[in-house]
């Protein structure tokens, strides 16, 4: 995959997703073709009440699609609202394959709240390799692709730099953005719930004592904010692949790191196996951390702080089961 050929696939996300962006705001604030709220239409999504679908998402995916079927007609694709309502029957493969989520953040967006965004991906040979993420509403567009660094609003990420952007060597020292998913289930509560409270407890309790734990609403933002520096960590299962790809590619380009999620908390993983494992952005688990300035006089420590800080988190929090997105 040549640079030129990054760059053009970033230009057509970049240029999808400005195109799609009026209407976005429309149904945001009900103008428009959305002002009539019996036709905005906020859906339970499959019968989920804390999960819900609206006529901007279905709108907006429906748009992108036709737009890189007229121009990419043997690229796969896989978007939130047509894969979920099909049953997430798909068949992954190594061709080129646009990963959309509309309307990330879609209860947000319900309630107005400006976390909330389109997220546009490209998986090469099962790989996530460009980026675009646009939250219009805080008109914010985020841009990556493999090798080509990334932007926010054509500024270089991460936007907070040394020496204010610090480099924690512990949890107490870190703010982490995760979500309360959509599965209510009781045991999955139960489960996440714990995770928390273990991860925000004091150490001498065994605990975290994490300095901050922030819930915003969407994985598309809560990548963003980690890709600045505004947070350390990203920690979450449950998400699908559509909630992530673009946030990955975006994330890596700025100099983080990302790992699989799945949390060590009472298993019998021996401790020489407790190491980060590398993330599969199919199998709905992942660790994401910020780019971490070297200490002085110590090259490299910034890669072994973003591993410590993975390996303080996994130990601490518990592993949630779910059916990994497609069919590998």
């Amino acid at each position: 995959m040549s640079a030129d050929e990054l760059k053009e696939y970033l230009a057509t996300a970049i240029e999808l997703a400005k195109e799609v962006g009026p209407a976005f705001k429309d149904g945001f604030w009900r103008k428009g073709r959305f002002s009539n709220t019996s036709d905005f239409a906020a859906e339970d999504k499959l019968g989920n009440e804390a999960d819900c679908v609206t006529a901007v998402d279905r709108y907006i995916e429906k748009t992108i699609f036709a737009r890189l079927r007229q121009i990419y007609p043997d690229h796969k694709l896989v978007g939130e609202e047509s894969t979920a309502e099909s049953g997430n029957g798909y068949v992954i493969t190594d061709d080129p394959t646009w990963i959309v989520d509309p309307v990330d953040g879609t209860n947000n967006f319900v309630h107005h709240f400006p976390y909330t965004g389109i997220s546009i991906g490209l998986a090469i040979g099962k790989e996530p390799v460009v980026g675009v993420i646009y939250l219009p509403i805080l008109d914010e567009l985020y841009t990556a692709a493999r090798g080509l660094g990334a932007f926010v609003n054509d500024q270089k990420l991460p936007l907070i730099q040394s020496p204010a952007l610090t480099s924690p060597t512990s949890l107490s020292q870190c703010a982490l953005v995760s979500e309360h998913g959509s599965d209510r289930s009781l045991k999955t509560m139960q489960s996440r719930l714990g995770s928390f409270t273990r991860l925000l407890t004091d150490k001498q309790y065994g605990g975290g004592c994490l300095q901050n734990l922030r819930i915003t609403g969407g994985a598309c933002p809560d990548l963003t904010l980690v890709a600045k520096g505004s947070a350390e960590l990203y920690w979450e299962c449950g998400p699908h692949v559509w909630d992530f790809a673009a946030g990955v590619v975006i994330l890596l380009e700025s100099g983080g790191a990302v790992f699989d999620g799945a949390g060590w908390w009472g298993t019998d993983i021996p401790e020489d196996e407790r190491v980060p494992k590398p993330l599969n952005i199919w199998n709905r688990k992942i660790v994401a951390v910020r780019y971490i300035p070297d200490l002085p006089g110590n090259p490299g420590s910034g890669r072994e702080l973003q591993r410590q800080l993975v390996k303080e988190l996994l130990e601490i929090v518990e592993d949630i089961d779910y059916t990994p997105d497609g069919v590998q």
